[in-house]
């Protein structure tokens, strides 16, 4: 079974789900969050991702961490409704997603923990428990972070791991519901190589096999991302404007060439599908320019 290492412990309108070699370690955050509030002051750490989260040392290892990531809609839903759900699956879902990927050695965070205090009814919050990558940062902090030339050094090793971490989620039958830039981490180890990992699994689906109109729908939301940056970054950042002007149409088909290519080549003729599946994202640039007059969109 999926969730085979985890254990479900209740008390009172709390439920810890979580990997037995945690049990301990997480169980007064869930049960006892006051004395927990007053512990985490000494060696919280909070940082800024897509909102703020908190991490902690594992066990008094500081270097060791775990992330504590609030659950929370996206979009509309997120303005309405905040971190207020009422589907008791969807978190456990996302554990067992993401023990899927972990066992099939797709590079990810891996989740230790979720905890669900219910509110109401069949109305819950939750608190999900990971463990950090050290060193590792989203796809746009990366960006944004580094410099130009850093960028046009590097881009090609980049672009290579993001293809093959992809090709490996889309061969594990893994097809991501909310793929984007700041889903994707990306680290450099001390020889220089890169590494990168795929977060966020919420509402993402497991399938026997993923048929190729499924992968170019996932990657086609992932360049839309890309896109999306770029717009911004013309009306309000001339130095992220620059470097996004240096990821080039050639790097996009560097990147989806290496995706069709590498392990079991999906098709020779990856060029038709690049052509088939090529967007301007017209829709989602209109919506985009509305968004921004409405001052969705910074």
């Amino acid at each position: 079974m999926v969730l085979s290492a985890f254990s479900v412990v209740k008390e009172g309108n709390t439920t810890l789900l979580v990997k037995d070699q945690y049990k301990e370690i997480l169980f007064t955050m869930a049960f006892h969050p006051k004395a927990f509030e007053g512990s985490k002051k000494e060696t919280g750490t909070v940082k800024f991702g897509r909102g703020t989260y908190l991490t902690i040392p594992v066990s008094g290892n500081n270097r060791e961490r775990f992330i504590i990531r609030n659950y929370r809609h996206g979009g509309l839903f997120g303005k309405l409704l905040g971190g207020i759900f009422y589907n008791e699956k969807r978190p456990v879902s996302e554990v067992a997603v993401n023990e899927i990927a972990l066992q099939k050695d797709v590079p990810s965070a891996e989740v230790v923990a979720v905890i669900k205090r219910r509110l109401w009814g069949l109305f819950y919050k939750a608190d999900f428990i990971s463990r950090e990558i050290p060193d590792a940062v989203d796809l746009i902090q990366l960006i944004t972070e580094s410099s130009l030339i850093f960028i046009k050094r590097f881009k090609k090793p980049i672009i290579l791991v993001l293809a093959r971490l992809l090709r490996d989620m889309h061969d594990a039958g893994i097809f991501h519901a909310d793929l984007h830039l700041k889903n994707i981490l990306v680290k450099r180890n001390t020889t220089g190589e890169f590494h990168a990992y795929i977060i966020d699994l919420d509402k993402s689906v497991v399938v026997e096999k993923l048929d190729i109109d499924k992968r170019m729908e996932n990657l086609l939301r992932l360049d839309r991302s890309v896109e999306k940056l770029r717009w911004l970054s013309c009306r309000t950042n001339t130095s992220l404007y620059e470097k996004m002007g240096s990821i080039s149409r050639a790097d996009k088909i560097r990147f989806f060439r290496s995706y069709m290519l590498c392990g079991n080549v999906l098709d020779k003729d990856w060029k038709k599908y690049a052509r088939r599946h090529h967007s301007r994202h017209a829709f989602h640039k209109l919506w985009w320019h509305t968004s921004r007059l409405f001052n969705k969109i910074p």
